[in-house]
């Protein structure tokens, strides 16, 4: 059960839903978590329940059925700021984007050197395509670092620096 769950939400995390999953499958496994995909999804609206995940797609699917939902909610939200950035998802960006899209005002915080929860669905091209996705945005990198000496900070730069998906950043201090 606990890897068919792994399965259903990590498509759940890319927006697939259960037909889209049963076209995609080639393999046996696929085409066995797709059914059970199927069937979970019949059984939670049976139930009148939802999942985790559910708790982001059912809104974004809410918001591309009716576009006065989306337009009150754009309106409500005129300021939205974003914390762990790094660690958001497709149906995160989604509906940060779908929010914001009116009155652009957004302000995300994250570091793509910590982003650490791609196993749970975590996107770290949200935050390295931030600039795409909202061409007027400035970015300010934060690189002074107030707790760590300089050979600590130059001892991870190393590691890090290896990364091939990062912004290029390099954090100094004061620090003795």
């Amino acid at each position: 059960p606990k890897t068919f769950q792994y399965h259903i939400s990590s498509l759940k995390n890319q927006l697939i839903s259960p037909d889209q999953a049963e076209i995609m499958a080639n393999e046996f496994i696929d085409k066995k978590v797709a059914e059970v995909y199927s069937e979970y999804n019949l059984q939670l609206f049976n139930n009148g329940a939802l999942d985790f995940d559910d708790l982001l797609i059912k809104p974004l699917e809410l918001f591309k059925k009716d576009q006065n939902i989306l337009k009150k909610y754009q309106k409500k939200f005129k300021y939205i700021l974003v914390d762990e950035y790094q660690d958001t998802n497709k149906p995160q960006f989604e509906f940060i984007f779908s929010l914001a899209s009116v009155h652009r005002e957004i302000c995300v915080v994250g570091d793509d050197d910590q982003s650490i929860y791609g196993w749970r669905g975590a996107d770290i091209s949200n935050i390295l395509n931030f600039s795409k996705a909202f061409g007027e945005s400035k970015i300010f990198k934060l690189e002074q670092n107030y707790r760590s000496t300089q050979n600590i900070l130059d001892a991870a730069y190393v590691v890090i620096s290896k990364n091939t998906t990062r912004a290029e950043k390099r954090l100094w201090t004061e620090n003795e």
